[in-house]
């Protein structure tokens, strides 16, 4: 149900306008996090995940942090948005999802979507493991399933297979894909 509520914030903050982004994104994080599960024992510790592993990121400055749902939210320019998710209560997630306006075919714009992965897990470095996922990349040792909207993607490295995800959709007019650590 908690995966719901984000899901349903992250569609209505990035349809929103970008001088309305913040106003209602407070508005719906009220909401989360009154529906949420933070009442709940978790196996990890949701006090101890906070906004610090992004502090000395200048690529990230001017982000967001809420700590109701352990998220930040970038607005990298006026087409592109990125939330980074850190946090769990049974299983531990660290996810980067890039929110792109327009629809971009994954085979025509792979390279430029593989690269926003790269970017990310370089800046967030100490948090992913960027040379193993980088190095899948560049040697193309993915794997990619269809879903319904989209893609699943695995790293083909024994060293990440199990831990990291690749997940590429698009909706309506817009593209969202991700990467994803999880450790429960």
């Amino acid at each position: 149900m908690k995966k719901l509520f984000i899901f349903m914030f992250l569609i209505f903050m990035f349809s929103c306008k970008k001088e309305n982004v913040i106003n209602d994104f407070k508005i719906v994080t009220q909401f989360i996090a009154h529906n949420s599960i933070v009442d709940q024992e978790c196996v990890f510790d949701q006090t101890t995940q906070t906004d610090a592993f992004l502090k000395d990121k200048k690529e990230l400055e001017g982000y967001v942090w809420h700590d109701e749902i352990k998220s930040a939210e970038i607005i990298l320019n006026e087409h592109w948005f990125l939330t980074i998710t850190r946090g769990g209560c049974d299983h531990f997630l660290l996810s980067a999802e890039f929110r792109y306006d327009r629809k971009l075919k994954f085979e025509a714009n792979k390279e430029y979507i593989l690269d926003k992965i790269i970017w990310i897990t370089s800046i967030l470095n100490e948090d992913f493991e960027n040379e193993v996922i980088k190095k899948c990349i560049i040697e193309d040792k993915m794997t990619f399933t269809k879903t319904e909207n989209g893609l699943y993607g695995n790293f083909m490295d024994s060293k990440i297979y199990e831990m990291y995800t690749f997940d590429y959709e698009t909706e309506k007019e817009s593209t969202i894909f991700s990467i994803s650590f999880y450790l429960n």
